[in-house]
């Protein structure tokens, strides 16, 4: 049983229990998760709203809390300049 996530991405297979979206296992390597976090860094530098809802749901669907943090560090480096 295949059901579809809750960011719109491709189906993913059914929990254990086949009931209900299970999340994707390490669906992405740590630099795929590293290009779509330089990609939204970017976007929120200049101001390409259109462009950030799409990469932070591309980035839900991969992201660990590892790539969490560093997206939360290299947004906050803006912060402090």
């Amino acid at each position: 049983m295949t059901t579809t996530s809750p960011h719109g991405a491709a189906p993913h297979a059914a929990g254990p229990d086949g009931h209900g979206w299970a999340p994707p296992g390490p669906a992405a390597t740590p630099c795929e998760a590293a290009r779509l976090i330089e990609r939204i860094v970017a976007a929120v530098r200049a101001g390409d709203d259109p462009a950030i809802r799409p990469l932070l749901h591309q980035l839900a669907d991969v992201a660990d809390a590892e790539a969490l943090l560093l997206l939360h560090r290299r947004l906050n480096e803006d912060l402090h300049r």
